[in-house]
């Protein structure tokens, strides 16, 4: 008996071993996965800033001003950030006091209101002041522009693969890679399509989302989902032959009905979100450099 419930107790050792070692080995991929993820991020976010760099042709003078617009907008957000940290445990403590009176259905004391709308607006203040601080420095990078420059960065859409021609800032369209993607779609059987015509949907409402980040307006989903839904519909409902005539036309259709997913930007906006952002400086650096040493 006594040996029994000593294997017992040494293969519940060793079973537990056996899963707190899995349990370490599953926390540490999920941090390495979480880690490649961002270092994948860092990756798109340089190549779409390198191809906005490479299609606006800056001279060495707009790109020493750039960079040093880019610099102060990254100290501002430092410092705004620094503030932020600064009053968020005042705030997180007000936050967990309303919250023990909410839970208790008990209205929330005016004394504790009071501290929470001044925290509140106090950070909304500090927003404010950030937010006018960069438009600013923004519309000071717009002067620098050439007009050129100012309408085709008006008109450009990060991209990882940049358009072949002139033209090389914007997003290039693939009809033939759409064309099959499309296709694929025409020859899901009616059954499987009927049944899944909302995940169908749904995954590509999620491809747009990452493709447009911060910029996906949350509040067109409905709309553009529908979109989405009613050009499916028209697809599979042609006939072989007319597809094979109309597909290019159907995939820069689609593509053009990607494209609404994101919030319109002015171009202030755009040279705030792009032109100003950190990976820029590195850039910018190396090519300043380049420039200087081969004069």
């Amino acid at each position: 008996m006594r040996k029994r419930k000593i294997i017992t107790i040494l293969l519940a050792s060793i079973l537990c071993f056996v899963f707190v070692g899995l349990l370490g080995f599953s926390c540490i991929f999920s941090q390495e996965k979480a880690f490649a993820q961002d270092e994948t991020e860092v990756l798109r976010r340089e190549i779409r800033v390198l191809n906005l760099v490479n299609g606006l042709e800056l001279s060495l003078e707009q790109m020493q001003i750039v960079r040093g617009r880019a610099q102060e907008t990254q100290r501002l957000l430092h410092e705004s950030r620094l503030y932020y940290d600064s009053r968020r445990p005042e705030l997180d403590q007000v936050l967990e006091e309303i919250k023990r009176y909410r839970l208790e259905n008990k209205d929330v004391p005016q004394e504790l209101a009071q501290r929470f709308h001044s925290l509140d607006t106090e950070l909304k203040k500090e927003r404010a002041r950030l937010q006018k601080a960069l438009q600013s420095l923004a519309r000071d990078t717009e002067k620098c522009l050439e007009q050129h420059q100012l309408h085709a960065f008006d008109s450009y859409i990060p991209c990882i693969i940049p358009p072949k021609g002139e033209s090389r800032i914007g997003q290039a369209v693939d009809v033939k890679g759409i064309s099959e993607r499309l296709a694929r779609l025409r020859n899901v059987p009616d059954r499987v399509y009927e049944m899944r015509k909302a995940q169908i949907v749904g995954n590509t409402l999620e491809q747009m989302k990452l493709r447009a980040g911060p910029l996906f307006d949350e509040e067109r989903t409905d709309e553009v989902a529908e979109g989405l839904g009613d050009f499916y519909d028209r697809l599979r409902g042609l006939s072989d032959v007319d597809f094979e005539i109309q597909k290019e036309s159907l995939a820069r259709e689609f593509a053009t009905l990607l494209k609404p997913q994101s919030r319109p930007l002015n171009l202030t906006q755009k040279i705030e979100a792009f032109l100003l952002a950190p990976e820029i400086v590195p850039i910018l650096d190396a090519r300043i450099e380049k420039a200087r040493s081969s004069d």
